[in-house]
């Protein structure tokens, strides 16, 4: 909760500045969703919790999201688009094994460069964890949609992510008593890589409330010795959720 909190104070100070020079139009949407998802990075059982749904846009140039960030889009050229990003990484931890380390939620700094493309956009990013496994991370992603009939659309994702031997250590090493046991090195050195795809759909149900859902599958790809906790390379979540819509348009803001 203390990651979330700062990632919307963040959201906050960013928004605060521009509404002094200008007025944008603003839209936000909020809500939930059930999810299911693993009990930790590398298990292989699964449980279900809710998660809130937040997404909101200032003019042209900010936006933020629980899934993909704070983002300002500070620099443009042509199609190309750049600037700082904040974003929320969420620790799977549940149900982890004995001699295993806590993980935590952390906020991760950085910056973005997307391109946009007749088909959709091409995206990089860059990313250093404050706090947490404090190191490095970054993504590789294609993201695209399509109107399937007026009142519903389908969007995809294609991605690479890297996170550095900080973060390795932090989500699968173990503490010395337990690594010994097993054999294990005291500290891991190997990068975390994986390639995944993303399925988003919405309905819109009135001209308020969407019905999205989501489906996820990721696969570790970088070296990793088997242990305790790293007993499957596969990364599926599946997520079922209702938002409701405002804008600088529509009477009863949210509070």
């Amino acid at each position: 909760m203390k990651a979330l909190a700062l990632l919307a104070g963040f959201a906050a100070l960013a928004l605060a500045a521009p509404a002094a020079a200008a007025d944008p139009e603003w839209t936000v949407d909020l809500g939930g969703a059930v999810r299911v998802r693993p009990d930790h990075i590398g298990g292989t059982r699964y449980l279900v919790d809710a998660v809130p749904i937040i997404e909101a846009t200032y003019g042209d140039r900010i936006s933020l999201s629980l899934d993909d960030g704070l983002k300002y889009r500070a620099l443009r050229w042509g199609p190309v688009e750049a600037g700082p990003i904040a974003e929320y990484r969420q620790s799977f931890n549940d149900n982890l094994p004995r001699g295993a380390f806590r993980m935590s939620d952390v906020i991760e700094l950085g910056g973005f460069t997307q391109v946009k493309t007749p088909i959709g956009l091409a995206e990089a990013r860059l990313r250093h964890a404050v706090g947490g496994y404090d190191g490095w991370s970054g993504d590789l992603s294609f993201d695209t949609g399509v109107p399937i009939t007026a009142s519903f659309s389908l969007a995809g994702q294609a991605r690479i992510s890297w996170a550095d031997s900080s973060f390795t250590e932090e989500y699968f090493g173990l503490r010395p008593h337990a690594a010994r046991s097993f054999g294990l090195p005291r500290f891991l050195d190997e990068d975390f890589t994986t390639v995944g795809a993303e399925l988003d759909a919405v309905q819109q149900l009135t001209p308020k409330i969407r019905l999205v859902a989501a489906v996820t599958a990721d696969r570790i790809v970088g070296e990793l010795r088997p242990s305790p906790i790293f007993a499957s390379r596969n990364i599926f979540t599946t997520s079922l959720g209702f938002t409701y819509h405002w804008s600088a348009r529509t009477p009863g803001r949210p509070q």
